[in-house]
């Protein structure tokens, strides 16, 4: 009778030089086999040894290896900023924007200011040959001046309206510059988001796969031993196949959004984050660089406001167009030749009065001046509206990312507990690897879906700060 039990003695414990999950509870049961001189059976058990630990199953794969760094990497929200400041295109021609039009005001101004202008001429007059005198051809005489002309706009009411325009002006594409800037920071930080989240998804599924590497060599040596089928290695190679292309697609998401991140940043070449970059840190730095307002303090909104208060101007220019206007002017001519009052200079003084009487275009003017303010009218309302609707919805939006978070996280430790069943079930006998590979797809979708809404979370929260935020730099 101990032939068989050292049979199955001698199959545990190959059974467990091959690590298989469901030969080490079955090993402990086994009886070992008495020899000669040993106690009878009546007499105290001695302790069962203890379990050998299975050898530790080592997996290599290309693709363990990680996404390879970008060429160059973003060290802090500061040099984002500093890189925005320097090469966004956007933010350059709104500072392009504003600079034209403190050039325009400084034109305006100088329109109504006194002038002074210079001028010189030298001529020739050729007079025909004198009568009788044949060994002159021709006479000629040559004469310079130069000369001075000074004009002061005494009354010039078009003028003077059109520079305070002018100033309004300025004002309005400031604040344009302003939304520039909260716009360009709202789609930095979402990209950095996107970019710390694609690299946290590529790790949980390199993480994966070297879970199904280890599950599909040991669901082969269970075949090998005739302890599983080839239905189990199937299944098992079929998930290795899924969680190779989850891998692929997030490496290549990993590339796509460092290219967002250089584009963003005003640059050609991809960007990458350093591993300890903190998504909470940048919040913080966010709203150091931004303050929080109402939605019609957003600077898209002011802006709107105030190219509503140029068009209404520019009707009051068009109608200043029909007041008469007053110039005075002098000039001061001196010439090589004397003048018939004997002297060689002329000083002359006058005084310029126009009085419109018809114009037919400074009707269609005023027309379509009018027109534009009632379309700037239309184009604050529709500021005011998206205003309003993006802070509603972006502060409804942390509200919602956080309790999708907290049922991501419920889902997963679910997952993770049904996992963990299903693998005891499976070393009991009583699951097939159909449950077991099911399990562990849904363990690996929860932990991704997870990872998501936790970083989707926190750009919900720049998100609402940036909705109505004031970003001055």
């Amino acid at each position: 009778m101990l032939r068989p039990r050292r049979v199955r003695a001698s199959l545990a414990t190959s059974l467990l030089s091959f690590g298989l999950l469901v030969s080490t509870p079955l090993a402990a049961q086994q009886p070992e086999p008495r020899p000669q001189g040993e106690r009878p059976a009546d007499a105290p058990a001695q302790p069962a040894p203890p379990p050998a630990t299975p050898p530790a199953i080592d997996v290599a794969d290309p693709a363990l290896a990680p996404v390879p760094p970008a060429p160059k990497t973003l060290g802090n929200w500061r040099d984002a900023m500093t890189l925005i400041e320097t090469r966004a295109p956007d933010l350059r021609i709104a500072e392009a924007e504003v600079a034209r039009a403190e050039a325009l005001a400084e034109q305006a101004r100088g329109r109504y200011l006194p002038r002074i202008d210079g001028q010189g001429q030298a001529q020739t007059i050729i007079l025909p040959r004198p009568q009788g005198d044949l060994n002159t051809p021709f006479a000629a005489t040559l004469s310079a001046s130069i000369g001075a002309t000074a004009t002061v706009p005494l009354i010039q009411p078009r003028l003077w309206y059109a520079a305070g325009t002018a100033k309004v002006n300025i004002e309005a594409a400031k604040q344009t510059e302003s939304d520039r800037r909260r716009t360009l920071l709202a789609n930095l930080a979402s990209v950095i988001v996107q970019v710390v989240a694609a690299e946290n998804q590529s790790e949980i599924n390199r993480a994966a796969l070297k879970t199904a590497l280890e599950r599909l060599e040991l669901t082969r040596r269970r075949a090998r031993l005739g302890t599983g089928t080839q239905l189990d290695v199937v299944r098992a190679e079929q998930d290795l196949t899924l969680v190779r292309n989850q891998l692929l697609q997030s490496n290549e998401q990993i590339r796509r959004t460092r290219e967002s991140l250089g584009l963003a940043l005003g640059d050609n070449v991809p960007y990458g984050v350093p591993p300890n970059i903190s998504l909470n840190d940048i919040e913080q730095s966010v709203r150091g660089t931004c303050h929080a307002g109402k939605p019609e303090e957003r600077p898209d909104v002011v802006a709107a406001k105030k190219q509503l208060e140029v068009a209404e101007r520019q009707v009051g220019e068009a109608r200043r167009g029909y007041l008469p206007t007053l110039d005075a002017s002098t000039t001061l001519n001196v010439t090589s030749q004397p003048q018939f009052i004997g002297g060689n200079y002329i000083w002359t003084a006058r005084a310029l009065l126009t009085i419109p009487i018809f114009d037919a275009s400074r009707s269609g003017e005023v027309s379509a001046a009018r027109a534009s303010v009632e379309l700037q009218k239309a184009r604050l309302e529709a500021a005011e509206r998206q205003a309003r609707l993006d802070a509603q919805q972006t502060y409804r939006g942390v509200e919602v990312a956080d309790q999708t978070r907290a049922l991501a996280e419920r889902t997963r430790d679910l997952a993770k507990e049904t996992a963990r069943l299903s693998q005891v079930a499976f070393e009991a006998g009583t699951a097939t690897s159909f449950e077991l590979i099911d399990a562990a797809q849904r363990l690996r979708q929860a932990e991704l879906d997870l990872a998501q809404r936790e970083f989707e979370l926190v750009r919900a929260k720049i998100a609402a700060l940036l909705a109505a935020a004031v970003c001055d730099g």
